[in-house]
C-alpha cells in the first residue's frame, strides 16, 4: 500500500497531467478518466463533519453533494494548483457541494456551518476562477448534451425498480433545473437513497461520455 505522500505526489502528477492536455481533446479525456480513477481508488473524498443536522439531514446533504462532484471536477481540474494537495483541492470542492447542497434539502436560503475556515482563504482565488466565462461556457455545453442526448444512452439507462425513471430525466433535473433530491423523491414516489444511488453510479459510468463532448 502506498504510502500518503506517495498518493500526493501520484494524483498530483495525474491532475497536471490532464490540465496539460487542452478540453475536448482525446488526451484530456484520457487523463481525466486515470485521474478520476485513482481519486476513487484511494477513496480521498470526505464528507464535511456533521455539527447541526440529524443523521438523517446529513446524508441527504452528503448524498446531494456527491452527486454533483465528480462533474464539478471534470469541469474544474484547470482550476487545480500543483501548490496545494489534490486531496485538499477535492475536499474544498466537496464542502463547496455540500455548502450549496444544504440549502436545497432543509429549504433555507441561508444557512451557517463550522468548517475548517482555512479552506476559504487558501483557495480563495480559486473560487474566484470557478465563475469565469469559460465555466459558464462548459455548464452551457453541459446542459446541451443532456437536452441532445446523442444516441440515446442517458435515456436508456433506467432503474432496475423503477423503469419509468432514467439517467436523462434526473439529469434534467439536478443539472438544468437544479432541483434537489428531496423534490425529485416526492414527484416520483422514489426514495432519496435509492435516486441517488443510480444517478452516482450513472455518473461514474458515463463520466468518459461526458468528457468526450466538454
Amino acid at each position: 500500500m502506498p504510502t500518503k505522500d506517495e498518493i500526493d505526489d501520484r494524483l498530483k502528477q495525474l491532475a497536471i497531467a490532464a490540465q496539460n492536455h487542452q478540453p475536448k481533446t482525446l488526451g484530456r479525456r484520457l487523463a481525466m478518466t486515470n485521474f478520476m480513477a485513482e481519486v476513487e481508488k484511494y477513496k480521498i473524498v470526505h464528507s464535511p463533519r456533521n455539527t447541526k443536522f440529524t443523521p438523517e439531514i446529513y446524508r441527504a446533504i452528503c448524498a446531494e453533494a456527491k452527486s454533483d462532484l465528480t462533474l464539478r471536477i471534470c469541469r474544474e481540474i484547470h482550476n487545480y494548483r500543483p501548490e496545494k494537495t489534490v486531496s485538499q483541492w477535492v475536499n474544498f470542492l466537496m464542502l463547496k457541494c455540500f455548502q450549496e447542497s444544504t440549502p436545497k434539502v432543509i429549504g433555507k436560503k441561508e444557512f451557517s456551518i463550522e468548517y475548517c475556515g482555512d479552506m476559504d482563504r487558501v483557495f480563495n482565488q480559486i473560487q474566484k476562477q470557478q465563475l469565469q466565462n469559460k465555466s459558464c461556457q462548459l455548464e452551457a455545453a453541459l446542459s446541451d448534451i443532456i437536452v441532445e442526448d446523442p444516441g440515446g444512452f442517458f435515456e436508456g439507462e433506467v432503474m432496475r425498480k423503477y423503469p419509468q425513471v432514467n439517467f436523462k430525466f434526473l439529469l434534467v433535473k439536478k443539472v438544468i433545473k437544479d432541483e434537489s433530491w428531496q423534490e425529485i423523491s416526492d414527484e416520483l414516489g422514489v426514495n432519496v437513497s435509492s435516486l441517488s444511488t443510480f444517478y452516482q453510479r450513472c455518473v461514474k459510468k458515463f463520466t468518459p461520455r461526458f468528457k468526450e463532448y466538454l
